[in-house]
């Protein structure tokens, strides 16, 4: 696989992985079959490697400016962490596991909360889909959600929700899409 290097720092394997895994659940999330997922790997591995550009520039651009993320910001964090894990006593092994000091991981937290702030700020003006699109989009894409785990026939209302997730992140994706392209602008990307 090639490698990246944004202004002269490279994208490390471990963040092109945990963008295809992010990648690779949120496809199958969506009806993406493991076969379809091999048969397009090379361009989801692409894909995670853009990605993981991206989320450097992102955070290189929350660093840069004043984002005020509180000490309850960094607690809510730690707290979804905890229990993700299933408990302190989990959280403790895991950092001590990793040897990694409480105090390093919470600033670690402190970057992925500047960072979502900024996607929030870019994703400010994305309004969500109306029932019109989530409808449209059903209408086009009805055999998609044809047949429930039963057998039978999913309606509108069996998959509003989803769909509706759906475009909304699609339509997010855009805007973040855009944000980052002006930042690749000002960036030097290299491939290697």
């Amino acid at each position: 696989m090639k490698k990246a290097f944004v202004n002269g720092q490279e994208i490390s394997g471990e963040a092109v992985g945990f963008e295809l895994d992010r990648l690779v659940r949120f496809y199958m999330a969506h009806g993406m079959t493991a076969d379809e997922v091999k048969k397009n790997l090379p361009k989801l591995q692409d894909k995670a490697l853009e990605q993981a550009i991206g989320a450097k520039l992102l955070l290189d651009r929350a660093s840069q400016i004043e984002l005020p993320v509180t000490k309850a910001d960094i607690d809510a964090e730690v707290r979804k962490v905890v229990e993700q894990v299933g408990g302190e006593e989990n959280y403790r092994k895991a950092l001590a596991g990793q040897n990694l000091p409480e105090e390093a991981f919470r600033r670690e937290l402190e970057k992925g909360v500047r960072v979502n702030m900024l996607v929030a700020q870019a994703c400010a003006h994305v309004p969500d889909p109306t029932e019109d699109e989530v409808a449209s989009f059903y209408e086009a894409n009805r055999e998609m959600y044809a047949k429930d785990e039963n057998g039978g026939a999913k309606t509108l209302v069996d998959v509003h929700d989803k769909i509706k997730d759906l475009l909304r992140h699609e339509a997010r994706g855009r805007a973040i899409d855009i944000f980052v392209e002006e930042l690749r602008e000002k960036a030097v990307i290299e491939y290697k």
